[in-house]
């Protein structure tokens, strides 16, 4: 490890709410709607735990190269959620310096043009929209909520946001999916 890297480090933060569980994912994630209540709750929590953890990184001279705001689906905030959440981050850190800056948008049926503006004025450098699949059949077989048809347009509006880096992920073996289909994907 080279003196530079000790001195860097990265910021995971956990969104762990989504509308649905897909059939394939094994992440903590909450779906209820009694639990996906409980995201005004944990957004408070969550923004002080933000402060408190940069300002700890602060402390021992450490710089953040790069934030990841991952799952669950954090794109399950509503835009003013999500603007919070944000705005949180680049009061505690100097986004300009960081070497990415991602939000893993998910799902395709969570994702909305005011959501990606927002993720755009807070200099968010990345975007994951994820389909998983391009075959209908397969989507409803996992428990997602969108079409293939959605996920084009999700990533049409995250092309027009302004967002640098966008990746898709694909998944490999989902039940009923054959080559072929894969490969259409």
């Amino acid at each position: 490890i080279t003196e530079k890297a000790r001195q860097e480090c990265s910021v995971y933060i956990a969104i762990p709410f989504c509308f649905s569980i897909c059939s394939y994912c094994s992440f903590v994630s909450f779906t209820s709607e009694r639990l996906l209540s409980l995201i005004p709750q944990y957004l408070v929590s969550l923004i002080n735990d933000i402060k408190s953890r940069f300002a700890l990184i602060n402390e021992l001279g450490l710089k953040v190269s790069t934030v990841y705001i991952g799952g669950g689906t954090p794109t399950v905030l509503n835009a003013h959620q999500l603007r919070l959440l944000l705005q949180t981050v680049t009061e505690c850190t100097d986004i300009s310096q960081l070497d990415e800056f991602t939000l893993e948008a998910g799902r395709p049926d969570t994702i909305t043009e005011e959501k990606l503006l927002v993720a755009a004025q807070y200099g968010v450098t990345r975007i994951s929209v994820n389909p998983q699949t391009l075959n209908d059949q397969i989507l409803v077989n996992i428990g997602r909520a969108h079409t293939t048809k959605d996920f084009f347009n999700a990533f049409e509006l995250a092309q027009k946001s302004g967002i640098k880096d966008i990746n898709v992920d694909l998944i490999a073996g989902l039940p009923g999916e054959n080559v072929d289909s894969f490969k259409r994907s």
